[in-house]
């Protein structure tokens, strides 16, 4: 079956098998376009590690050459 729609950019006309309106042909392919280029641009970007706080804790017990607790000082905790 097919469906009369409205692209969501444009307003052109298009015929599709889907019932929902989405872009047409052309707009399509310049929002791909657009998306490989925003790609390419975070893809060159250095990725920074996150450290979760039980990382930072094990790390610094391993430093410390403690298997359990650490200093809190040692956290960033001030009482």
């Amino acid at each position: 079956m097919l469906y009369k729609h409205q692209c969501i950019k444009c307003k052109i006309q298009y015929d599709t098998d889907d019932p929902d309106p989405y872009y047409c042909e052309g707009c399509h392919k310049s929002v791909k376009q657009i998306a490989e280029e925003v790609d390419k641009k975070l893809a060159m970007k250095p990725k920074k590690e996150v450290k979760s706080d039980l990382k930072i804790f094990d790390e610094l017990a391993q430093t410390r050459g403690v298997k359990g607790f650490v200093n809190y000082k040692d956290l960033g905790i001030s009482l």
